[in-house]
């Protein structure tokens, strides 16, 4: 079988033109490989880019990339005529015997002749039933996709794109240079005129300037202020002004009331995000699969398989926080009025919003243009990709309604989107709950308990219904990405256990913290351990207790009853265990614990993980996309260079959109919010 099969292989490059249609492609490439006799510069050059088998191809390596940048230079380049080759990626899928299919992916340089995709395609169809002819390999020559490079050009998204990008950044300039400018300015104007100044301590008037953020550390700070109104331009530009947003950025004051041991769980929860990411997008540049069951035998590789319950985490931290300030709101105020539960949601959607939609150009139009590598074209150009995505499907993620069209998630245009859309939806209705919690504290918990009960009914019809496995990384259905993994009736339970913890802090938090501080150390540690034993455990069970299904996985998907049970009981768990942690953290009974998410330093990072959680998956793509080696899951070290460079990059990329749009829109918009409520 295998001398038939390299005989085959041998005629089909000693002439292409026996296909039976000769073409310029099929000339050029029998041209080429009958140079190879002769030692021909070109067919040389030509054989030396293409993509070859490399080590481990018994061991899953079927990413056979060749050498992009020979595709435009040295022998295959003549600048007096402007002959260039360009690179092709070509993707197949393989069944070897009875195994499942293997994808092959395959790059190389690919001579003008050949510019169209038929005249590959025909090519490949020919080799494609030579290699049927062996009677072990299989693979269909319809499933074969070729793509060459073609220049990205600017489009209407693309023009969108740089132009709000830089209008951000030109105001953020302007902005900068007025806050320095404009004491000198006024200074100039004022020459001649009487002094109408006056001083005025920030202590003993604090309502003035309620649009900037003052630190509370700042003890009788006083400054010069005229009595006439601040030129509203001026005081708009200075939104924008870095020495405020960084000022903003980097401060670590507290005030009281705070729940500063969330920083510390949103920064080590976007992480753990990022840490799944890196994994599950690396995947398209792995060679050698074979090594991800080792991997997957480690117990402690379930951080990364099973790192779900990262997100639901970001759901309760929201329904928490939601809850927890609005009723503040509303006991001070005794209700809200109309305008002022406008205000409550356009506050919400502008601060959201802005940023979103710059990471959605960034991702969607820019990094098209300027991407290169291998496999860049089949990317951004693919059907499932941001770019595609976007063109279509815009609008679905400002109205926040992208996790229902397009209905099945199969692609989207920033994929991560999902997540908002959600939060978006559940920050809609929150208010329904909270009221009645503020008003009817018995129908406030009924509400929210029965809707927690029918998310999670809902869950489980749907997993026994369908067959599903106990999450999306332990089943071998992939239709429970859409039926369940972005669907808000599903999502939900996490939120609302946020809800009624942010309801109980606070109805009882205050009576609770001081009736603690009255313990001795010895009774706390008593009272407190073993409710930290309990919720650690639930914690573990749910990000561990799938090991051994994980390791069954090639059996099929694990038992229904179990995959029931995990799915509607897991989020509800976790979230659970988490919010009674964060309320120990706040009644006292958090240790060193507490203190360590407590740290002050967390503000600062806590700060960029909206950013971070905008912008890090697209510069995932961008780092594999561009990739020209193939990588292997091991060692553990090459992974962790990955994951902490692209955390550093995530961090310095979301510091930059922090303070260009993030918080300038914050400052910009609090000058009306506050107002307004």
């Amino acid at each position: 079988m295998s001398s038939n099969l390299t005989s085959n292989i041998n005629t089909i490059f000693a002439s292409f033109e026996g296909f039976g249609n000769a073409t310029k492609c099929t000339a050029k490439l029998s041209q080429l490989t009958s140079g190879l006799a002769s030692f021909n510069p070109e067919s040389i050059a030509f054989i030396d880019a293409l993509g070859k088998p490399g080590p481990g191809v018994t061991t899953g390596n079927f990413l056979l990339l060749g050498n992009y940048e020979m595709c435009g230079t040295g022998a295959l380049e003549n600048k007096a005529t402007g002959y260039k080759y360009e690179n092709c990626v070509v993707s197949a899928a393989f069944t070897l015997g009875g195994y499942r299919p293997l994808a092959l992916t395959w790059t190389g340089c690919s001579p003008p002749e050949c510019k169209s995709n038929n005249d590959l395609q025909n090519v490949f169809k020919h080799i494609a039933d030579l290699i049927n002819k062996s009677g072990i390999i299989h693979t269909d020559p319809s499933t074969w996709t070729i793509m060459c490079d073609v220049k990205q050009e600017f489009d209407v998204g693309a023009y969108a794109a740089v132009t709000i990008v830089s209008l951000f950044v030109i105001l953020v300039v302007v902005g900068t240079l007025w806050h320095l400018l404009e004491p000198i300015i006024i200074s100039i104007l004022e020459q001649g005129k009487d002094d109408t100044t006056i001083l005025i301590d920030a202590e003993e008037n604090p309502h003035e300037d309620v649009d900037k953020q003052v630190p509370s550390t700042e003890v009788r700070e006083k400054y010069k202020t005229s009595n006439q109104p601040e030129w509203l331009p001026g005081r708009l530009a200075k939104c924008f002004a870095l020495q405020r947003t960084m000022e903003t950025l980097f401060t670590t004051t507290t005030k009281p009331g705070q729940v500063l041991c969330l920083n510390g769980i949103r920064v080590l929860s976007i992480n753990w995000v990022v840490l799944g990411h890196v994994y599950a997008y690396s995947f398209s540049s792995v060679g050698g699969y074979s090594y991800l069951t080792e991997l997957i035998k480690r117990r402690n590789f379930m951080l990364v398989y099973n790192g779900l319950p990262s997100v639901d985490s970001f759901f309760a931290l929201s329904g928490f926080l939601v809850t927890y300030l609005l009723l503040k709101q509303l006991a001070k105020r005794g209700g809200l009025t109309p305008l002022q539960w406008i205000a409550f949601y356009v506050h919400r959607y502008v601060r959201l919003t802005m940023p979103y939609l710059v990471a959605m150009l960034i991702e969607g139009w820019l990094y098209r243009l300027v991407m290169t590598g291998p496999r860049a074209q089949q990317i951004t150009t693919t059907d499932m990709g941001s770019h595609k995505m976007c063109e279509q499907y815009w609008y679905t993620n400002l109205l926040y309604i992208n996790n229902f069209v397009p209905w099945k998630a199969t692609g989207a245009c920033l994929k991560q989107g999902w997540y908002l859309a959600n939060d978006m939806q559940f920050f809609l209705i929150a208010p329904l709950f909270i009221v009645l919690l503020f008003g009817t504290p018995l129908l406030g918990v009924l509400a929210t308990g029965g809707t927690m009960i029918c998310s999670a009914v809902s869950a489980a019809v749907i997993t026994a219904h369908y067959h599903l496995g106990p999450a999306s990384t332990a089943d071998t259905n992939q239709n429970e990405m859409w039926l369940l993994y972005n669907k808000p009736w599903i999502r939900i339970t996490p939120y609302l256990v946020g809800i009624l913890g942010g309801w109980f802090y606070w109805k009882w938090g205050k009576q609770i913290t001081e009736g603690v501080k009255t313990l001795p150390e010895w009774l706390k540690v008593m009272c407190a351990t073993p409710i930290w034993a309990v919720t650690a455990a639930v914690e573990y069970a749910v990000v561990f207790g799938l090991y051994d299904d994980v390791q069954n996985l090639p059996k099929g998907n694990p038992g229904e009853v179990e995959s029931v049970f995990y799915q509607s009981l897991a989020r509800i768990a976790w979230s659970l265990s988490l919010t009674i942690q964060i309320l120990l953290c706040q009644f006292g009974l958090g240790g060193f614990i507490n203190s360590l998410l407590s740290w002050n330093g967390w503000q600062i990072l806590s700060r960029l993980t909206y950013s971070v959680f905008l912008l890090h998956i697209g510069l995932i793509t961008v780092l594999f996309g561009q990739m020209r080696h193939t990588l292997f899951l091991n060692p553990d070290f090459e992974f962790a260079v990955f994951y902490l460079g692209t955390l550093a990059i995530s961090y310095l990329s979301a510091a930059v959109l922090y303070l260009t749009v993030e918080q300038p829109v914050a400052n910009l918009e609090g000058i009306s919010y506050r107002k307004s409520i």
